[in-house]
């Protein structure tokens, strides 16, 4: 299974699929609670979120929510063909399709806001990075990679070792050092820096500096797939919406097929029977790309399984429109790991999300309860039944021998087709100093040393419950606030 990082000015909001999702209250709010500090909760980070959003999404006007002149631009996603029929199942249902899943979460389906400015990504390189480069004060480094974070006697980081196109260098620090790696690349720095577990410090030949748990919390969103066909125009078809009319929209407008990732259009929040409908525990993301020729053959090409696995299962509904619905765990119990394979800074690191693992079963169920609501969507409502919406009769590969829609079966499915929905987080997550979860303090602060912090998604004590771009860019703007309050005394948070 690929994980690709953000390696690049701009990170992963340089290809990621541009959805804006906050989280739910709740997420933040636990936040306050791991971390005895209750400026993580909810009402506080949300002037963090207002911050960041120069608004102009679907929910315009809400200002008490969403703000106005900040560095990244927000708005209403333009193509979404199925969304109409989304909405009207998720109504039939009993389930609200009219609320801001920005503001008070709670179950419910919509549309997404993304990160786009005229139909055109707007990643945190445009946002944060492009109207300073010109500043004095900073300086970028391209192609370089660092090796290791360098301490005094008294656990003080004093700078970073990196290579430079190759070429050994050293970064001094005169205050503080700030490691935004990312959730894989940030604990592979802190161990090869001697900050980790000692046993595996140990076993790969470092010298253990400082003993935090550090990779041990790692948390993603893995996603079962819901494949649905339709009998009228509702989904992205290359061949038949790929004209130069909906290029000359896209380039005159910024509208039209050509600004959706994949044909996305719509959400879905959903609790399931054992959970709290203002918690919830499932997060739909539909993306409306029909099945058209070869449309298998490119997903085998992309993916890590067998040369003909979705050949095998797509090919006998060629063409036609579908939709690919991922379903994701909004709220994993299972926890894996990052480790590293050896001391060498270049190596690459062990990555175990270890899904699945949950002693009760508990991720595998909510899953299962997702598909088949899922199920009823498509093939219990009137709404989606004018659309002829149905399951992909095909079985899955692998899953033949299960009753077709069958818990059984929905179980082959999510543990043969598993996905990661690229959401890695939590491995050096904040906490309580003395608790033995934590790596950082509730200041970001990496316990047991000094002038040594992390801002990125490796932060997160627990994951959020929808896309991590957001709420990554809001403890970057977090970040910013504790340092001026540290090193300038007229600033106070």
């Amino acid at each position: 299974m690929p994980w690709p990082r953000g390696r690049s000015l701009g990170g992963s909001s340089n290809h990621n699929w541009m959805q804006y999702m906050r989280g739910n209250p709740n997420d933040f709010d636990l936040w306050a609670n791991l971390t005895g500090d209750i400026r993580w909760n909810y009402q506080n980070v949300l002037q963090y979120f207002r911050r960041l959003e120069d608004y102009h999404g679907h929910w315009k006007g809400s200002e008490a929510y969403h703000g106005e002149g900040g560095p990244m631009n927000i708005e209403g996603l333009s193509f979404k063909p199925a969304l109409k029929y989304w909405l009207a199942a998720a109504e039939e249902l009993g389930y609200p399709t009219g609320f801001d899943p920005n503001a008070i979460q709670t179950q419910g389906f919509g549309p997404f806001d993304v990160t786009q400015k005229r139909g055109v990504r707007f990643s945190t390189y445009r946002g944060y990075i492009v109207p300073n480069l010109l500043n004095k004060n900073l300086v970028i480094r391209r192609y370089a990679y660092a090796t290791k974070i360098h301490f005094d006697e008294t656990m003080t980081a004093t700078g970073v070792s990196y290579l430079h196109h190759g070429i050994p260098k050293f970064a001094a620090a005169t205050k503080e050092v700030v490691v935004c790696a990312g959730a894989i690349n940030t604990p592979q720095l802190l161990l090869l820096s001697g900050i980790g577990p000692f046993e595996h410090l140990k076993e790969v030949g470092i010298r253990p500096v400082v003993n935090l748990p550090v990779g041990l919390n790692l948390q993603d969103h893995v996603s079962a797939v819901g494949h649905f066909l339709a009998d009228s125009p509702v989904s992205f078809i290359p061949n038949r919406d790929s004209s130069l009319a909906s290029g000359l929209e896209y380039l005159l407008y910024g509208t039209g097929p050509l600004t959706s990732a994949a044909g996305m259009g719509g959400y879905g929040f959903y609790s399931t029977p054992k959970t709290s409908p203002d918690w919830p525990n499932i997060f739909y993301i539909l993306t409306s790309i029909g099945n058209f020729k070869d449309f298998g053959k490119l997903q085998d090409l992309l993916g890590p399984y067998s040369t003909n696995f979705w050949e095998q299962w797509m090919k006998p509904t060629e063409p036609s429109d579908a939709h690919l619905i991922w379903v994701l765990l909004a709220r994993p119990k299972s926890r894996g790991y990052i480790k590293l394979a050896d001391a060498n800074p270049m190596s690459k690191p062990i990555i175990q999300p270890a899904y699945f693992s949950d002693s009760g079963d508990e991720d595998v169920e909510a899953l299962i309860d997702g598909l088949q609501f899922l199920v009823k969507m498509y093939e219990g409502t009137s709404a989606f039944q004018v659309a002829g919406g149905r399951m992909n009769p095909v079985p899955m590969p692998g899953c033949e021998n299960y009753i077709f829609k069958s818990r059984r079966y929905f179980e082959c499915v999510i543990k043969t087709l598993p996905q990661t929905i690229y959401h890695p987080s939590c491995t050096c997550p904040m906490g309580k100093v003395g608790d033995p979860r934590a790596v950082l303090d509730s200041e970001l602060r990496v316990i047991g040393t000094r002038g040594l912090r992390v801002a990125d998604a490796s932060v997160m004590p627990v994951i959020t419950n929808a896309n991590l771009n957001a709420p990554t860019i809001m403890i970057g703007e977090r970040c910013a606030d504790l340092i001026k309050s540290t090193w300038l005394p007229t600033v106070t948070l």
